[in-house]
């Protein structure tokens, strides 16, 4: 390899010169601790720039450094980043997405949600961005109410109470992150806003960008219990996935709504959740509806119950004529139901529920492009 030898400041320091390599000179010349330290934009100026170009914090200031804070540049070089993603994007976009994930979420006991994130590769579908970002986006559902240009939302006893999320409103909606992505499943801390607050939409396209595959919002639902709470009917959500790295993602999910009455006409819900035991009872019903849950995603469920069901269904499709086996009963869902409800004094019924897994078919007309 050829060397160069070091230029010396005088005669006298000359034996101390020795000769550097090529890979030597160049790391002298270009590693961080020989150039001069960056002006770190201030907050201010991202703010600023974040205005004309709505991007994560991360990128503003990116786009900031690269351009010693010069505002103009900045924007040119936001809206080349931007221009390069959006090419990526259409470049995938015709690439089709049979794998992917299920992720539920529930907030305090009150609201759930459940999306559909789909992928091209199963390799993409357990990528930890990738979760992360299905797993904001229910979050995201469970905490936002459907605008109501789409769909009023006031539940009622022996309705569907599960609405529809359209994509494309969820898409655009701000990413409401979580403190923690553990189990919820007893009453959570509140959402919280992200440090880099962006939409679904920009969630998505930053982990495309890190997946390098096309990524599909396939599809969403959600509840909200109503405020305030009705005195005779209490709604109690819950949610579950299998197949993933904790029970909240996974190749299989379900959401459910029990509906609560008291059986003394004298004694409203109302009163039995605000009375003595109420917290427990509230509670308990929270575990039981998960478990209904973890009981809709381990049997082909299909329909409530074969009365409700508006189709022929086979053996084990009709949950409440499935062995309770979630809850290590052999008896029948509503059998044991019944006899639970009944020990409290109060009767517990399914009102709605949704159950989804990876490969689905979808509906013609409900799967909208959101990587785009």
């Amino acid at each position: 390899m050829s060397c160069i030898a070091v230029p010396t400041l005088s005669r006298s320091c000359s034996r101390y010169a020795q000769p550097l390599s090529l890979q030597a000179l160049r790391y002298l010349h270009t590693s961080r601790p020989y150039l001069q330290d960056a002006v770190k934009p201030s907050v201010k100026l991202i703010a600023t720039l974040r205005k004309s170009r709505p991007v994560p914090m991360s990128l503003a200031k990116e786009a900031l450094t690269a351009c010693n804070n010069d505002m103009k540049l900045a924007e040119e070089y936001l809206d080349k980043h931007l221009s390069s993603s959006a090419a990526k994007s259409a470049k995938l976009s015709g690439r089709t997405t049979n794998e992917g994930v299920i992720a539920v979420s529930i907030l305090s006991g009150k609201r759930v949600g459940m999306v559909q994130l789909g992928c091209e590769t199963d390799f993409v579908a357990r990528n930890e961005v990738f979760v992360k970002t299905a797993s904001g986006i229910a979050s995201t559902a469970a905490f936002l109410d459907i605008p109501m240009e789409f769909e009023p939302h006031q539940p009622t006893l022996g309705a569907d109470p599960i609405l529809t999320f359209p994509v494309s409103a969820l898409s655009s909606a701000p990413v409401i992150s979580l403190p923690s992505s553990s189990s919820r499943e007893e009453g959570d801390p509140a959402p919280i806003s992200s440090s880099e607050p962006q939409t679904v939409q920009q969630s998505l396209n930053a982990a495309l960008g890190t997946t390098g595959e096309n990524l599909r919002l396939l599809r969403a639902v959600t509840f909200a219990a109503p405020f305030p709470s009705s005195k005779d009917v209490r709604f109690v959500p819950g949610c579950y996935a299998h197949g993933g790295k904790s029970d909240a993602d996974g190749r299989v999910g379900a959401v459910l709504v029990l509906g609560v009455t008291s059986l003394d006409s004298d004694k409203p819900i109302a009163t039995l959740i605000h009375g003595p035991g109420g917290q427990d009872l509230e509670q308990s019903l929270l575990k039981l509806a998960r478990t209904i849950a973890r009981q809709i995603v381990g049997f082909p469920t299909k329909v409530i119950s074969r009365k409700s069901g508006k189709e022929a269904v086979e053996e084990g499709e009709a949950l409440m004529d499935q062995p309770f086996m979630m809850m290590g009963e052999e008896r029948r869902v509503g059998e044991v139901l019944a006899e639970w409800g009944k020990e409290r004094g109060i009767k517990v019924q399914v009102t709605g529920f949704r159950r989804w897994a990876v490969g689905d078919a979808i509906a013609s007309g409900t799967v909208e492009e959101s990587s785009s």
